[in-house]
C-alpha cells in the first residue's frame, strides 16, 4: 500500500480547494449577517409599534354633532 501523500496542492486542485474554503467562510459571513439583520429590524419593528400606539393615544378625541 502507498502512504498518503503530504505534499501541498497544487495547481488547479490548489484554486478549487481555496475557493471553497473562501465561499465555506462567505456562506457563514452571509449567515451572521441575516440574523444580525433580523434582530435589528425586529427592534425596529417593535419600536415602531410602540410608537404608532403611543400616536394613538394622544389622538384628540371628534367632537359629536
Amino acid at each position: 500500500m502507498k502512504k498518503p501523500t503530504t505534499e501541498p496542492l497544487r495547481g488547479d486542485a490548489a484554486y478549487r480547494a481555496q475557493r471553497a474554503e473562501i465561499d465555506k467562510r462567505n456562506n457563514a459571513a452571509r449567515a451572521r449577517g441575516a440574523a444580525r439583520r433580523k434582530a435589528i429590524d425586529v427592534t425596529h419593528a417593535e419600536q415602531q409599534r410602540a410608537a404608532a400606539r403611543l400616536d394613538a393615544a394622544n389622538l384628540p378625541e371628534q367632537p359629536t354633532h
